[in-house]
C-alpha cells in the first residue's frame, strides 16, 4: 500500500493530530535523530584509528568534537520535517526535493570540515555554494507554489533567477576542481555578491504583492550574508572553525523556517478545517429538520429526488406518473392572515391530504424511515406525488383521475383560523417520467407548468403539453439571442427626422431600434419584453443612449443643432443609474444635454409613478427635456404637465394611416392635437406612415411630423449624405442654427 498516495491517509491522520501534538511529535523525532547521531558519532570516535605498523607509530585517536555535535543537531532537525512534508506533499504541494538536497549539501558541507584532509578547501566551497544556492532556490519555489500567480511579472523575475543561480553555481564550482589556477576568494566574493543581489531583488518584489512576508526574507538575506562573510574570512584563517559551523547552522535553520513557513501555516489551516467538520455531529432531530418542510412536516423537494433515485438505482424504476398539487385560492390567506398564521392551515391542509393518499400502494413514500410519506412538499405551495406506474393495474389516465379526485374529496368543507374560514381549491398538473423529461426535476418542472395551465382552465387536473415547453424554449432562445446581439452590437440603431410641415425644416430626431431575428426586423416595441427577460434591457439602453450622442457629435460637425429623442419602454429603467449614466456621457462627449430627449411611454409611468417622477426630477436638474410617447390625454400624463415636468409630446397618428379607420379614430387624435394646442405644448405627430394620414394630420393643424410618409430611418453613417440631399430637395430647409453651442 503506498502510504504517500490517497487523501483519506492525511485525513486519518490529521483526524488524531492536534497542532500540540504535531509539534510534540516532530520534537521526539528530533530528540530521538539527535541522541542517535551522538552516539553514531561518539562510538566512531571512541574507536582508534591505527597508524601503520612498519613505522610503529603510536595510536591515534579522535574525541567527539564540536562540527559532530552539529552534523547529529541537522539531521535531528531536517528527518522529521522532511517526514511531514513528504506526508502532505500529495494535499498541500510543496517542492520537498529542494529541502531534501539541502539537507544532503549541508551534512557534506559539515563532514568535509571534520573528516576531509585532500581536497579540503574546493570540496567545503562546493558545499557552500550548492547550500547557499538551494536556499534561494527553495525560497523561490516555496513562494511560486504557495501564493505567486505564475502568469505574473514577479514570477518571470524569480525564473530568471533560479537560472542565473544555478549556472553560476556550476561555473564556478568547475572552476574550482577544473582550473585551480583561478583565485577561488576572487569568485566566491563574486558568487557571494550575485546571491545577495538576487536576494535583495526577491525582497524589493515580495514588497509590493506580499508586504508581510518581508521580514522573514530579510532575516534569511542578513543570516545568509553573515554566513558567506564568515567562509571568506574563515579562508584567510581570521576566524575560528566553530564561529563559521554556527553561522552555517543558523543560515540553515533560518532557510529551515523561511521556505516552511508558508506550508506550516497551511497544514494548520487543513487540521483546524477537520477538526471542525469532525465537530459537526447533525443530531436525528437536525436531519429531519433539513430533509422536512417545517411549516408541514412533509418531506422536502431534495429529499423527494434523493429518495427517487436510491428506488430508481435499486429496483431499475423509471416509469413514473408526477402529480403536482396546488391549493389555487391560498394567495387569499397570505394576504388576510399573513404567512406565520397562514402556515397553520396550510398544515391542516397537508394533513387531510397525507392522510387520504397513506393507504395507497402505488404512491411512492418519500421518507428513508419506516414513517408513511406518500405526500412531499416543493415550492410555492406546491405538493408532490409519484405513482408508480408499475403497480397498476388500469390505465394510468383512469388512475390519474382518481387520484386526483380523491384529494379534492379529501379538502374539507371549510377550514378555519379564528374568524376567518375559507374552503380550498386544488390544481393538479400530471408529468410522466418516459415522456415529458429525463429527470425527475424536469418532469417535476413541467408538472408545475400543467399545474398554471388546469387554473387557466378551471379544471382539477391537465396532463402537460409538450408545446408549452417548445414555446418556453423558444423563448430562451430568443432570449439568449438577443443577449449575444446586443453584447456584439447587432441591434441596430437608427434616427427618424422630425420635420416642420410648413417649411420642411428639421425639428430634430427620434431614435429607433431594430432587431434583425429569424428573418424579420423586429423594432423595439417587439422584443423590448425579451430585453427585459434577458436582464439586458440596461445595457441596451446603455448602447442607445451612446449612440444617440455619437448622432449628436456627428450632427455637430454638420452644424445641425437639433435634439434626439430616446424611448424609454420599460419601468425597469426608472432608477438612479439612467441619470447617472447619462451624465457621464455628458462629460464625455461635451455635448449640452438640452439637446437629449428622454421619450417615456404612458404605460411606463403609469406603473412605476414615483419612480418616474424621480427620475425626471434628475433628468430636469441636467437639463435633459423630457417627452410622453403616444400621449393619450390620460389624467397621468396631463398631471406631469400641470407640473411643467414635459417639454413635448408624441401624438400617435397611426389611426390615421389606416384604411379603415373610421371617424371615432380620427376624432380621438385630433382632440389630442386640439389639446396639446389649445395648452401650448410642443407635440410631434409619430407614425405618420402613408400620404393620406399626413394630409389628415395636416388638416388637423400639426407642425411637426416624423414617419415614413416624410423620411425613413436613418443610418448615423448616412446622415451627412441624408441632409445634404434633403437641403438640396428643401432649400426653405436649410436653416442652421449656429447660435447654439452643444
Amino acid at each position: 500500500m503506498d502510504l504517500l498516495s490517497g487523501r483519506s491517509v492525511y485525513q486519518r491522520l490529521v483526524a488524531k493530530l492536534t497542532p500540540a501534538s504535531l509539534v510534540s511529535l516532530c520534537c521526539q523525532l528530533w530528540s530521538m535523530l539527535f541522541v542517535m547521531g551522538l552516539l553514531s558519532f561518539s562510538a566512531s570516535a571512541s574507536t582508534p584509528l591505527l597508524a601503520s605498523e612498519v613505522d610503529g607509530a603510536s595510536v591515534i585517536s579522535h574525541s567527539f568534537t564540536f562540527i559532530d555535535f552539529n552534523i547529529a543537531f541537522v539531521l535531528g532537525l531536517s528527518l522529521p520535517m522532511l517526514l511531514v512534508v513528504l506526508l502532505v506533499r500529495r494535499l498541500v504541494p510543496n517542492p520537498w526535493w529542494y529541502f531534501s538536497a539541502l539537507m544532503l549539501s549541508a551534512l557534506g558541507f559539515l563532514y568535509s570540515l571534520n573528516y576531509l584532509t585532500d581536497n579540503q578547501a574546493p570540496a567545503v566551497l562546493s558545499f557552500a555554494i550548492t547550500c547557499i544556492a538551494l536556499v534561494y532556490l527553495w525560497s523561490f519555489a516555496s513562494t511560486n507554489m504557495l501564493f505567486v500567480d505564475h502568469e505574473s511579472e514577479y514570477f518571470a523575475h524569480v525564473k530568471l533567477g533560479e537560472k542565473v543561480l544555478i549556472a553560476a553555481s556550476v561555473i564556478y564550482i568547475g572552476t574550482i576542481w577544473l582550473i585551480p589556477s583561478i583565485d577561488a576568494y576572487i569568485g566566491w566574493l563574486a558568487f557571494v555578491a550575485l546571491v545577495l543581489f538576487t536576494g535583495a531583488v526577491q525582497i524589493a518584489m515580495m514588497a509590493k504583492i506580499a508586504p508581510e512576508h518581508v521580514i522573514r526574507l530579510v532575516g534569511q538575506w542578513l543570516l545568509v550574508g553573515m554566513f558567506c562573510g564568515v567562509i571568506f574570512f574563515y579562508l584567510h584563517a581570521q576566524v575560528e572553525l566553530e564561529w563559521l559551523v554556527i553561522s552555517f547552522v543558523l543560515s540553515f535553520c533560518g532557510a529551515l523556517i523561511n521556505s516552511n513557513w508558508e506550508l506550516v501555516q497551511r497544514i494548520y489551516q487543513l487540521i483546524s478545517e477537520q477538526k471542525e467538520v469532525n465537530a459537526k455531529q447533525l443530531t436525528d432531530e437536525q436531519i429531519f429538520s433539513f430533509t422536512h418542510d417545517p411549516a408541514t412536516n412533509l418531506p422536502s423537494y431534495q429529499q423527494a429526488i434523493l429518495r427517487f433515485e436510491q428506488l430508481s438505482f435499486q429496483n431499475q424504476l423509471t416509469d413514473f406518473a408526477v402529480v403536482v398539487v396546488k391549493p389555487k385560492n391560498f394567495t387569499d390567506v397570505n394576504r388576510v392572515l399573513g404567512h406565520q398564521n397562514s402556515d397553520l392551515l396550510l398544515l391542516q391542509l397537508a394533513y387531510c391530504l397525507k392522510r387520504e393518499v397513506a393507504d395507497l400502494n402505488y404512491l411512492m413514500n418519500f421518507d428513508f424511515s419506516d414513517i408513511n410519506a406518500k405526500l412531499a412538499r416543493l415550492p410555492s405551495l406546491h405538493f408532490m406525488l409519484a405513482v408508480d406506474l408499475n403497480k397498476i393495474t388500469h390505465s394510468k389516465e383512469i388512475v390519474v383521475d382518481e387520484l386526483c379526485r380523491r384529494l379534492a374529496g379529501a379538502v374539507p368543507p371549510a377550514m378555519s383560523f379564528k374568524s376567518f374560514s375559507l374552503r380550498f381549491e386544488l390544481a393538479c398538473g400530471v408529468a410522466y417520467t418516459n415522456e415529458h423529461g429525463q429527470t425527475l426535476a424536469e418532469v417535476i418542472a413541467h408538472a408545475g407548468d400543467a399545474v398554471m395551465e388546469a387554473q387557466r382552465r378551471n379544471a382539477l387536473w391537465v396532463e402537460f403539453d409538450a408545446q408549452v415547453a417548445l414555446h418556453s424554449d423558444q423563448q430562451l432562445q430568443r432570449m439568449e439571442h438577443l443577449k449575444l446581439d446586443i453584447q456584439q452590437d447587432k441591434v441596430q440603431c437608427q434616427l427618424l427626422p422630425q420635420i416642420d410641415l410648413g417649411n420642411h425644416q428639421i425639428r430634430g430626431f427620434s431614435q429607433v431600434a431594430t432587431w434583425y431575428y429569424n428573418g424579420e426586423n423586429l423594432p423595439l416595441e417587439a422584443f423590448i419584453d425579451v430585453a427585459e427577460q434577458s436582464g439586458e434591457i440596461f445595457t441596451l439602453s446603455k448602447k442607445m443612449i451612446v449612440h444617440a450622442f455619437k448622432a449628436l457629435f456627428e450632427l455637430k460637425k454638420l452644424n445641425i443643432y437639433q435634439p434626439i429623442g430616446i424611448p424609454v419602454l420599460s419601468e425597469k429603467l426608472l432608477e438612479p443609474d439612467l441619470a447617472e449614466f447619462i451624465e457621464q456621457q455628458i462629460a464625455t462627449y461635451n455635448i449640452s444635454a438640452k439637446y437629449l430627449v428622454i421619450q417615456m411611454s404612458e404605460p411606463v409611468m403609469q406603473a412605476a409613478c414615483e419612480q418616474a417622477k424621480n427620475l425626471i426630477d434628475q433628468l430636469k436638474a441636467l437639463e435633459v427635456k423630457i417627452c410622453i410617447a403616444d400621449f393619450d390625454g390620460s389624467y397621468e400624463s396631463l398631471r406631469y404637465i400641470r407640473k411643467l415636468s414635459v417639454d413635448q409630446v408624441n401624438i400617435s397618428c397611426e389611426p390615421l394611416c389606416l384604411a379603415e379607420a373610421g371617424s371615432a379614430e380620427k376624432a380621438i387624435v385630433n382632440s389630442l392635437v386640439s389639446l396639446a394646442r389649445t395648452m401650448k405644448l410642443s407635440f410631434v405627430g409619430s407614425h405618420v406612415n402613408s400620404k393620406q394620414g399626413l394630409e389628415h394630420y395636416r388638416a388637423m393643424g400639426g407642425q411637426a411630423v416624423e414617419g415614413d410618409a416624410m423620411s425613413p430611418p436613418i443610418q448615423l453613417a448616412d446622415i451627412a449624405t441624408w441632409t445634404e440631399t434633403w437641403f438640396k430637395r428643401y432649400p426653405s430647409a436649410h436653416t442652421r442654427n449656429s447660435t447654439l453651442n452643444i
